[in-house]
């Protein structure tokens, strides 16, 4: 789960710092599929309110992927039934709501990326999943 908590925090530290202000072309189809404008249209305030809208989403998911971090280091260290299903919850409140917000704004694009991320988190959740069932039962025997 340790390469979940790393493509959320790496999401973030993109989102935060590097799209606003080094590779903006790399947000752009998502800013151009809802409004049908580019960035170039966008007046000097509007993209301020972009970059700080960035900021806190880019901030929010660093701190989420840290989290996710630090509970897998010790769900390593201590099978505790408890931090899988945080984790797996947050993961699945987070598609969930980020994926019906996309699809009211008419966003197939982020509804496909969060999808694709989904599908890479799956492996890592169902693998120590399994893991910490078979920690209860074999601490239990």
């Amino acid at each position: 789960m340790l390469a979940v908590s790393g493509i959320v925090m790496i999401a973030g530290l993109c989102f935060a710092i590097i799209f606003p202000y080094f590779l903006p072309q790399a947000i752009e189809p998502f800013f151009t599929e809802i409004t049908g404008g580019t960035f170039a249209d966008l007046t000097q305030t509007e993209i301020g309110f972009h970059n700080l809208l960035s900021a806190v989403i880019g901030g929010t998911m660093f701190g989420w992927g840290l989290m996710i971090a630090m509970m897998s280091y010790r769900l390593m260290k201590v099978q505790e039934d408890w931090i899988w299903s945080v984790i797996a919850t947050s993961v699945i409140a987070w598609y969930l709501l980020d994926t019906l917000g996309s699809a009211l704004v008419g966003s197939s694009l982020n509804i496909l990326l969060n999808t694709s991320i989904l599908i890479l988190t799956l492996p890592p959740l169902i693998a120590n999943r399994q893991a910490v069932v078979s920690g209860f039962k074999n601490s239990s025997g």
